[in-house]
């Protein structure tokens, strides 16, 4: 199955209003088939990348492992279908690095594939702490129950990590994000439409501390996974400790919940879920950090330990059809 005429919406970096697929994009299909290319979401996507590693090369928007670009307008979009390829968009102010992270895809996954959009400035210059837009189009069928997530494609902020918890006064979030049925970006996200699909999946900030400064920057060495949903499509897709409520906290108007488990790695996985989707979401969420800091045990977190890795994406179950998730707006800001 190969992308449709408007597959990916990519109209506009943040902060500036955006309405419709991007023209230049509905070749991309034609020079892959011109240049001898399989065709997007065939299934088969590895493009020469390991699954499972989670890191990849650093590619700089426009190399690597992403499509020949297209510039339109001062613009620049880019598609990454790599299973993993860390992608670095320069920039004049703060730094990011983008994944298509597939790191749950195998020989035996089934579906159409996942393919990542970015969307860059071609001048290198963003607003403070402001992150480039992009979108994930994928389908996945069902996992097996030892493995049922296919990856988590997802913006990690970089050069300001890893920094001590109590070194830390506030976490300012500013986010947009919408999911939507089919290859375009939707306006909103229509929770209704996307149950009649049986989409699997959620959106979160993962966070990963430890105590040394060294193994919080690495996913699989830190002791600790903090998260912060901000929607669970389905119970298919529910945090570790589903269903044993800890505490609740509300910010900005939304009640979040805490779940704590323990994932495969033998990591202490704690999730602050809602109780509704959030789409939209302006605010300190460092509260639910320091939260972690009153509960007794050596299950939780100290101030002093170390927040060594921090990124925003949505991990990728199972859906029966293609679903965009689009990330319009991201600003994070790290205040000492």
């Amino acid at each position: 199955m190969v992308f449709g005429v408007g597959l990916l919406v990519n109209a506009i970096l943040i902060a500036i209003p955006v309405g419709g697929s991007v023209g230049a994009l509905m070749g991309l299909d034609a020079h892959r088939a011109a240049t001898g290319q399989k065709p997007l979401f065939t299934g088969d996507n590895d493009d020469g990348i390991n699954p499972g590693n989670g890191k990849g090369d650093d590619s700089t928007g426009g190399g690597g492992g992403g499509h020949p670009p297209i510039t339109n307008n001062g613009l620049q979009h880019t598609l990454y279908c790599d299973l993993s390829w860390g992608i670095t968009p320069p920039s004049e102010t703060e730094q990011y690095t983008l994944n298509p992270n597939q790191w749950g895809v195998t020989s035996d996954s089934t579906g159409n594939g996942l393919c990542m959009n970015v969307t860059t400035f071609v001048n290198q210059t963003y607003p403070a702490q402001t992150a480039p837009e992009f979108s994930v189009t994928w389908q996945y069928d069902h996992g097996p129950e030892t493995m049922p997530v296919h990856g988590y494609p997802n913006i990690r902020v970089d050069d300001v990590l890893p920094k001590e918890m109590d070194k830390i006064s506030e976490l300012n979030l500013d986010l947009h994000w919408t999911y939507g049925v089919g290859d375009k970006t939707a306006v909103s996200t229509d929770v209704q439409a996307l149950e009649k699909e049986n989409l699997a999946t959620n959106v979160a900030i993962d966070m990963f501390l430890d105590t040394d400064a060294n193994k919080a920057e690495n996913g699989t060495q830190a002791k600790f996974e903090v998260m912060v949903w901000f929607w669970m499509s389905n119970v298919e897709a529910q945090p570790h400790g589903w269903g044993h409520p800890v505490l609740n906290r509300t910010l900005e108007g939304t009640k979040f919940t805490l779940y704590t488990g323990e994932n495969d790695n033998g990591q202490k996985v704690l999730s602050w879920v809602p109780g509704s989707i959030v789409e939209r979401f302006t605010g300190d969420i460092y509260p639910l950090i320091t939260d972690l800091y009153n509960l007794e045990g050596d299950n939780y977190p100290a101030k002093n330990d170390y927040l060594g890795s921090l990124s925003f994406g949505t991990e990728v179950y199972s859906v029966d059809s293609n679903v965009t998730f689009w990330a319009e707006q991201y600003k994070i800001d790290i205040k000492s």
